[in-house]
């Protein structure tokens, strides 16, 4: 708490210039004090005025180091993401940066990211952070790394492009929820504490405006070919799942028909033969030495003499 009589550095807002100022009164009429303040210098020097505390910014004696701070802080904030941007990185910074390594951050800056180890974020994200700061802003902040909003925005797209699986089964359950809740519509709370169900007309529009574009913008961070290979795989074991059930089927049919032992032998071959991750991958064995190879015993054919 500043006393009568300290140099302070003032600032009308964030990025206004600093004013060299006095304390000549505190004013503790109300729970949250306030400071009668002297101006020293410029246009405005012995004008006196009653202000917050939060404009007194720290002892006059730093104002360099303060002034060079909140210029990288205006540097780094001339970008705004957009609402859908915004819940992208959100999702991919929960996903797959760990906040040890880096983390986004509100204030002063809108999701600037403050970088805390380098050599791990680049395992996450495939370039260092020399190569982030070369193309997006940023500035060195008690040993770790500060970036724009534009460099929190190619963190997670590169993160996206390095490790895309997770991500993308994020968004397909997202669809699928929202697949449900486009037909049926969801149970919900009113602000008078009444149950109701919102309509799928509702849940739809909203899936529009708010939750597809996030979805796509995550899709393109990972890329098309990890998309179309989670497509693909997803697909694969849907049309699997709906042949076990068909197979199934055609087994219990078969055994209705009095054809019982005939099915049990294609019962146990379907078994024994099924393709699973376990045994989808050739095994490479080294080859067998002569002593280990099993012998063959083979019948000579008879010769026949004319």
């Amino acid at each position: 708490m500043p006393d009568v009589g300290e140099e302070l550095i003032y600032r009308l807002r964030d990025y206004s210039l600093s004013e060299h100022v006095r304390v000549v009164e505190i004013d503790t009429r109300k729970k949250t004090p306030r400071y009668v303040v002297e101006f020293l210098d410029g246009d405005n020097a012995g004008a006196q005025e009653n202000v917050p505390g939060g404009r007194l910014r720290g002892n006059w004696s730093d104002v360099a180091a303060y002034d060079e701070l909140m210029a990288n802080w205006e540097r780094i904030d001339q970008v705004e993401l957009t609402d859908s941007e915004q819940t992208a990185v959100g999702q991919v910074f929960d996903l797959l940066i760990p906040e040890e390594v880096a983390e986004y951050e509100w204030s002063p800056v809108r999701y600037a990211t403050r970088v805390h180890q380098r050599n791990a974020l680049q395992k996450l994200i495939g370039i260092t952070v020399d190569d982030l700061l070369a193309q997006n802003e940023g500035f060195d902040l008690d040993g770790d790394v500060m970036l724009s909003a534009d460099g929190t925005l190619a963190i997670a797209e590169c993160a996206c492009r390095i490790n895309p699986m997770p991500v993308l089964d994020w968004v397909l359950e997202g669809e699928k929820d929202y697949r449900e809740k486009s037909t049926n519509g969801r149970a919900a709370v009113s602000y008078d504490k009444h149950a109701y169900t919102t309509s799928p007309e509702w849940e739809y529009q909203w899936y529009l405006e708010h939750v597809r574009p996030v979805h796509e913008l995550l899709r393109s961070w990972c890329g098309q070919r990890a998309a179309t290979l989670q497509e693909r795989l997803g697909a694969a074991e849907a049309e699997n799942r709906r042949l076990n059930e068909l197979i199934s089927r055609i087994f219990e049919e078969l055994k209705r028909l009095g054809y019982s032992q005939a099915t049990d032998y294609l019962i146990r071959t379907y078994e024994e033969e099924r393709i699973t991750p376990a045994n989808y991958r050739p095994v490479v064995d080294r080859p067998l030495k002569p002593s280990e190879i099993p012998v063959r015993y083979v019948t000579r054919p008879r010769r026949w003499g004319y």
